[in-house]
Formats: C-alpha cells, sequence, structure tokens
C-alpha cells in the first residue's frame, strides 16, 4: 500500500471517529452521565445517584453507599467513554469492511484506545480549566464552565462543586 492510500485510510477513520462521537454525545450517554461526569471533590456523595450524602443521611442498605465524588464521577465518565468507543469501533469497522480497507485489529483498537483516554481526561474537564488559568485566558474558561443555579437541590450538578460548604447549601 502507498504512503498516499495509507494517509487516505488515516483520514477516513478520523473522520467516522470525529462524526461518531458526536452521536455517541447525544443519543449512546445518558443524561446523568452527562450530568455527572464532571464531578470532583473529596466529599461524600451516594453511589447509586450522586446525590450529597447530608442531603438524605439516613439512607440504608444499598442507597446508603458512598463514595467520592471525584470517584463518582470517574464511573460516570468511563461510562460514557465506554458506551461512545463501542459505538465508534463498531462504525470504524463497518466502514472499512464496507470500503474494503483491511486495517489490523491491533490498528482499529490503538486507535479507540488513544481516542478513549483523549475523550475520558477532556469530558473530566480538568485540561480543559487548567489549560487556559496557564495561557492567560481565565476568564473565557470561567464563562464556560458557570452554570445558572439548579431548580431543585437534590441536583447531581449541585454536588459536582469542587467546595463541599458549597454543595451541602
Amino acid at each position: 500500500m502507498t504512503d498516499r492510500l495509507r494517509a487516505i485510510e488515516g483520514l477516513a477513520l478520523a473522520a467516522v471517529f470525529d462524526g461518531v462521537h458526536s452521536f455517541g454525545d447525544q443519543f449512546v450517554q445518558n443524561s446523568h452521565d452527562a450530568a455527572t461526569k464532571d464531578m470532583h471533590g473529596t466529599h461524600l456523595v451516594c453511589k447509586n445517584d450522586g446525590s450529597p450524602v447530608d442531603e438524605s443521611p439516613w439512607r440504608h442498605g444499598k442507597e446508603g453507599r458512598t463514595c467520592p465524588a471525584s470517584a463518582y464521577g470517574r464511573r460516570s465518565v468511563g461510562r460514557h467513554v465506554a458506551g461512545c468507543g463501542t459505538v465508534q469501533l463498531a462504525s470504524a469497522i463497518a466502514v472499512t469492511r464496507t470500503v474494503g480497507y483491511r486495517v489490523s485489529a491491533a490498528a482499529l483498537l490503538t486507535g479507540a484506545a488513544i481516542d478513549a483516554i483523549a475523550h475520558g481526561i477532556l469530558d473530566r474537564r480538568d485540561p480543559l480549566l487548567w489549560l487556559p488559568e496557564h495561557v492567560g485566558s481565565k476568564g473565557f474558561a470561567e464563562l464556560q464552565s458557570t452554570s445558572p443555579a439548579p431548580a431543585s437541590d437534590a441536583s447531581p450538578a449541585k454536588a459536582s462543586s469542587p467546595n463541599p460548604d458549597e454543595a451541602a447549601t
């Protein structure tokens, strides 16, 4: 295979992964994971729904299990990335088979792993907040990360506050 064909193949797979990413974000990801995938902090939240522990201290059994907010956020982004990655990989296989490309399984899995790792890091929002702060654009990042107050105090988005005192108010 010539270098030109390899480049075209790579661009085609990149386009598939990019195009299917939007589909995965809109239709594969559930709304709860979308709301909780950027949760951070050491304050405890309920494992089953991500609500702050101090909102309902009388939970028992499975509903009473807790974890740090950061761990809950990592689980949410993990579910999201696994779902999107599966759809992206299946789409890449379908496209390569349809157009007659023979891409090795190792190459497809390596591409999917790189995409999943980058997707997970970016969806946790840390680099997206760190980078502008260090290049002098902190104001823009703050505008993008602020949202209106939740309608309900039980909202998991309220638990994503890095300050446990803010999450409890």
